[in-house]
């Protein structure tokens, strides 16, 4: 395995232990974990009808304003301590429409607050599909940690499954950057992550899912829910297509070289000192 692939299963075991992940999640999708921040600061000042006007216009707007006030008076007034990122993800159909979630948790001096919001681009633009807020005594995080302490079989399978996913579309990416590809290299160095389909577990209670028609920027992931963490992995599809991308091309150079090369009446290969 290169030094990149054992940094991605050292990254993904240590997500699996226990290791915040937030931060990772921060950087990765900046403007979901942004905007999702925002939408918290209006319910916390109270700005109903700001957060009504960002819900999809085929919304019950009446409907929402009475399920608004209850969600708000949920939310303290005073300014958190501090917030947690503990998941984002997003899915995209084959008919355009995606779908962002994101979970954030606020820490307060007597409580935390679980946040979760959904946003869709059903409607041409993407406005808010649904708002989820908590109140908790425990981390989320900490009540359902990622461990492999009293994990079974289906656990373990599915995270050998993810490091063996991850590791190959590793090997695909360096295999693409050292092959000399004559066209869009770039556009292959992308294609090698890619992976399609989705198998993923519930960490906590082991119940296991899947989704056939699913497109993953990586062939891995793993991340929160309201329930359970979860991990998840694909079929690496794109390091499969580099890598018999990459024989054809070698071989097609081996041809051209072979055919490039000329020879003497005896069958001997020429060469220019003439010896």
């Amino acid at each position: 395995m290169t030094r990149i692939g054992k940094s991605f299963a050292v990254l993904l075991l240590l997500g699996l232990t226990g290791c915040r992940v937030g931060w990772l999640i921060d950087r990765i999708a900046p403007d979901a974990v942004r905007d999702s921040k925002n939408y918290f600061e209006e319910l916390r000042q109270r700005h109903a009808d700001k957060i009504l006007d960002s819900f999809d216009p085929s919304a019950d707007k009446d409907h929402l304003r009475s399920e608004l006030g209850k969600v708000i008076a949920l939310v303290p007034q005073q300014e958190p301590i501090g917030v947690e990122t503990l998941g984002a993800t997003g899915e995209c159909k084959g008919s355009g429409i995606c779908t962002k979630l994101v979970t954030l948790e606020y820490k307060y001096p007597d409580r935390l607050i679980l946040f979760q919001i959904t946003v869709s681009n059903r409607s041409g633009h993407y406005a808010i599909t649904n708002i989820y807020v908590e109140p908790e005594t425990n981390p989320l995080e900490s009540r359902n940690r990622f461990t492999l302490r009293g994990k079974g079989w289906l656990h373990y399978f599915i995270l050998m499954a993810a490091l063996l996913s991850v590791s190959l579309a590793v090997f695909s990416v360096v295999l693409c950057i050292r092959t000399p590809i004559p066209k869009r290299k770039w556009l292959w160095i992308v294609a090698s992550i890619l992976g399609i389909g989705k198998l993923g577990i519930e960490w906590s209670n082991g119940l296991l899912w899947y989704k056939v028609l699913y497109i993953s920027i990586l062939p891995i992931g793993w991340g929160f829910d309201t329930e359970s963490p979860f991990v998840y992995v694909s079929f690496p599809f794109g390091a499969i297509l580099i890598l018999q991308l990459r024989r054809r091309l070698l071989r097609s150079q081996d041809s051209a070289l072979s055919i490039n090369t000329p020879t003497n009446s005896n069958g001997n290969t020429q060469n220019d000192s003439g010896l």
